[in-house]
């Protein structure tokens, strides 16, 4: 199953549009869970973000942080709090690989939950 979100910076503001797409991704169950507690720690950061789903590979757009809203530009707070709690669910979910780029000031965080 292929879901591709095109990158709206409105729709970025609204976590429960980003929540529905995960929950329709008919990722297992386990997935979808950690997948909605890291939802909640990037909106609860003031982070502007989308997800894209792949088969087994999830991608989130760290867009930028609230209230600036400038492509690029995060609070280092904020996305330190999100980057410890991807590199958490990793470690506890051996199956987990995570992977880090940065694309024309988006950080695309691109997690692969195996077979």
């Amino acid at each position: 199953m292929v879901i591709l979100v095109d990158i709206d910076i409105e729709q970025c503001r609204e976590n429960d549009k980003i929540k529905d797409i995960i929950i329709k991704s008919g990722l297992a169950i386990k997935y979808i869970k950690l997948l909605l507690r890291l939802s909640d720690a990037i909106y609860i950061n003031a982070i502007n973000y989308n997800v894209q789903i792949e088969d087994n590979n999830i991608i989130i757009l760290l867009i930028s942080s609230k209230p600036e809203n400038k492509t690029g530009q995060f609070s280092i707070t904020s996305l330190t709090n999100v980057l410890y709690k991807i590199r958490d669910m990793a470690k506890e979910n051996k199956e987990i690989k995570t992977l880090c780029e940065i694309d024309d000031k988006i950080m695309k965080i691109i997690i692969n939950i195996g077979d």
